[in-house]
């Protein structure tokens, strides 16, 4: 594959020199020459060369920038739909520029992703001269507390739209509760760019985004639960994974719950969810206070595992409720889930997908098992001459803290920026303590304010700066040795940027990621990890160094050593992706049923006639209705009465009970026909009445209003029924198979229940025919 990007990029040299001859116009008309013969059929990839020199020529004229031979490369890479894994620093916002304007040419929708509202709003304004000088208009997703859907639209309506991940997510469950086709903001999945590829494609996608509303009247069993659940012994009445956040019950805490209770089984549906809400309880006691959650006054505040900020926003479905139990705070108002999508499978259905990001290599596997993409490294623009010294091993977290520390106040003395990566916010929060008692100036970086922390951050290049990041915190953002100030040289000679890392963890990513900010574009740097014999990954590998072995003032950790570390890290992206892969599978299964129920509900938007349909669902429905009743063998009446509910019975009547009850052998048929004479009466009946257009708008909101009320319905009962099996301890095939086949039993009833309730509403609630 790098060898078709290089091909791209001895095009785009070969072409350089002719479009630097082009006038502003000349270059500027070749985006209508490009246009005009992929509509003629040629291909895309044909356009390649051509198109990318025509980008890197505008942007050398419109932001004075001039994209390297390796972000062609980059950019041909996500234009054959790669994961495209280039280093901190070498470019990614400009390459994007490339397969988006070829994206661009074609029509399609192009969609860039980022992680956060303040990238999205940096890169598009960055960018947005390059696009305007070739004639492409671009629109950027802001968040707001109420979204203006003729806003939205018009951002979408823009060749090149970037915006936050989530933004993009959110307008496309809206989009599939519209009501009408003036509604709809997005104009097509066609292009998905998606910078932080790890983030957005790996990390968020264990937390399915949703759009939820307020389902009160939980708050006391909440409480309630919680102190069932808090009388529970771990280990005996349940089993809890606090690295994965999963617990359930034994068949023991089964037992206990269902005495306390005074109930004979905890899944039976007389009992109203109360396995549901037990299920959200036991899974609390997985969450960690001031790991996975803070308290803060009377509220519960989750932290973001990957940056350490805070975060705004509440766990769905009852599980920040059942945190606020636990905790014996006031528990908020339960909100119920009224869409949700996962988001791998959101992403899945662009047209096109593709991604970039510095750390790609170690979850190769999870790229291309998830989302079929493929990874390529990059190379750099320049060789990477960072020194990345061994790990220094101490006996106390305390000492290896300490330790840090004072090399970092020394380096600031002497000159050299110094970046700290903490793994915790209570590590970063220590080190600055120390350095302050030190008389060490510092910034402590908590992804708390993006925009701000940006600005610090691109500053941390300055000269004997210390800046402290937590985890993530600043993704996205350049350092440049020297800071604003130019003092580039002098820096340099310092030994440019230096990383200290807290610790080592299981997540290599993280690790790889806080290394690369150092040493960028063939500057100098260094890293530098301090450990200590209590933290985690050294505790599990104990026996490798023993912490009698350790002096007080620390030692080096030898190759051997830090090949186990490595071996460490591997192994856990090994069962991290055997993880993935189980939860997709469960994933799989809702998100099969969303696309067929979203399906459906878009062709009723665009349906101009939509009596075709009502007869077929009329039809559906009064089979069902008859074939049951024949089933039963129900008297007629019942049976009339039930058909009364949905339509006007009328001449059917005396046919059905003739038919029922004189002896004709098989009474099916002609009961069918009965009551789909009457039906279809009452339908042309009413139609006559209100007119067609009405009749017809009538109908489309009755199934888009029964399709959503069941849908939410069922999204509860997918949630029940997951929660029963987690209880249960199900695990592995046999509670996938359980979990499929009790899924599609609930689907069908749904699909059902819709076509009656549509029928219902189209026949009994007379407010529809005459809006």
């Amino acid at each position: 594959m790098l060898a078709f990007c290089q091909e791209v990029v001895n095009g785009v040299s070969a072409l350089e020199s002719a479009a630097q001859a082009c006038t502003d116009d000349e270059l500027r008309a070749r985006t209508g020459a490009y246009r005009e013969r992929l509509s003629g059929g040629e291909p895309a990839q044909a356009l390649l060369p051509e198109a990318f020199a025509t980008v890197r020529e505008a942007a050398k004229r419109a932001i004075g920038l001039r994209h390297h031979d390796v972000q062609i490369m980059g950019g041909a890479a996500l234009h054959l739909g790669m994961i495209a894994e280039m280093r901190t620093g070498e470019g990614k916002t400009l390459t994007a520029t490339l397969p988006a304007y070829v994206a661009a040419l074609a029509g399609q929708p192009v969609h860039v992703m980022t992680a956060n509202d303040y990238l999205s709003k940096r890169d598009r304004d960055w960018m947005q001269p390059v696009y305007q000088y070739l004639g492409l208009t671009v629109g950027l997703l802001e968040p707001a507390p109420k979204v203006d859907i003729a806003v939205r639209r018009a951002q979408y309506a823009s060749d090149v739209t970037y915006g936050p991940w989530v933004e993009f997510c959110g307008d496309f469950l809206r989009d599939n509760l519209a009501y009408d086709l003036g509604e709809v903001s997005q104009r097509g999945l066609g292009v998905a760019i998606v910078d932080e590829a790890d983030l957005i494609l790996i990390d968020e996608m264990r937390t399915p985004p949703l759009l939820s509303g307020p389902a009160p009247g939980q708050e006391k069993r909440h409480e309630e639960v919680a102190r069932a659940v808090g009388a529970l012994r771990p280990g005996v009445h349940f089993a809890e994974d606090h690295a994965d956040r999963t617990a359930s019950l034994t068949d023991a805490g089964l037992t206990a719950i269902e005495d306390w209770f005074g109930v004979d089984d905890l899944h039976a549906a007389a009992n109203g969810g109360l396995a549901y809400l037990v299920d959200n309880a036991v899974r609390a006691l997985a969450y960690d206070r001031d790991r996975d959650y803070l308290v803060s006054g009377d509220r519960v505040v989750l932290i973001d595992q990957k940056s350490g900020r805070p975060l705004a926003s509440r766990l769905a479905d009852g599980m920040h409720e059942a945190l606020e139990a636990k905790e014996k705070l006031p528990v908020q108002p339960m909100r119920q889930t009224i869409a949700t999508v996962a988001l791998r499978d959101y992403l899945r259905q662009y047209h096109h997908l593709t991604g970039m990001t510095g750390t790609a290599v170690t979850e190769a596997p999870v790229y291309r098992d998830l989302y079929g993409l493929d990874v390529v490294t990059i190379p750099t623009n320049k060789p990477v001459i960072r020194i990345d010294h061994p790990d220094m091993l101490y006996r106390t977290r305390q000492s290896k803290l300490a330790a840090l520390a004072a090399d970092a106040g020394r380096r600031a003395a002497a000159g050299q920026p110094v970046l700290i990566g903490a793994m915790s916010a209570a590590d970063a929060d220590a080190v600055a303590a120390l350095l302050t008692d030190a008389r060490t100036g510092c910034e402590v970086l908590a992804a708390r304010d993006f925009e701000r922390e940006a600005h610090v951050l691109a500053e941390a290049g300055r000269p004997g700066a210390v800046t402290i990041v937590v985890k993530m915190a600043g993704r996205g953002v350049d350092i440049i040795l020297g800071g604003s100030g130019g003092d580039h040289d002098a820096v340099s000679d310092e030994g440019g940027l230096c990383v200290l890392g807290t610790e080592r963890t299981v997540d290599r990513r993280t690790e790889l990621h806080l290394r690369g900010r150092a040493g960028r574009q063939g500057d100098p740097g260094e890293s530098l990890f301090y450990l200590s014999a209590e933290d985690e990954v050294v505790a599990s590998l104990a026996r490798a160094v023993p912490k009698s072995i350790i002096p007080p003032d620390g030692i080096a950790v030898g190759e051997l050593s830090t090949k186990q570390f490595d071996k460490a890290q591997f192994n856990f992206a090994a069962w991290q992706t055997q993880g993935y892969l189980i939860n997709v599978a469960f994933d799989d299964v809702l998100a099969a049923q969303q696309r067929s129920i979203y399906a459906d509900r878009r062709s009723i938007l665009h349906e101009l006639n939509m009596r075709p349909r009502i007869m077929s669902i009329l039809d559906d429905v009064i089979t069902a209705e008859v074939e049951g009743a024949l089933r039963a063998r129900s008297d007629p009446d019942a049976l009339i009465r039930k058909l009364a509910q949905l339509f006007p019975i009328a001449s059917a009547r005396a046919d059905i009970v003739s038919a029922m009850q004189g002896g004709t052998r098989d009474p099916g048929p002609i009961v069918l026909s009965a009551a789909r004479r009457d039906a279809k009466e009452a339908y042309e009946n009413r139609e006559a009445r209100v007119g067609e257009q009405p009749m017809c708008y009538a109908a489309r909101r009755v199934l888009l209003v029964a399709s959503d009320l069941a849908w939410r319905e069922h999204l509860a009962a997918i949630s029940d029924l997951s929660s029963g099996l987690m209880i249960r301890g199900a695990r592995g095939t046999q509670a996938l198979a359980e979990y499929q086949r009790q899924a599609t039993t609930l689907y069908t009833a749904m699909t059902a229940q819709i076509k009656r309730d549509a029928v219902g509403y189209l026949f009994n609630l007379e407010k529809y025919a005459q809006q």
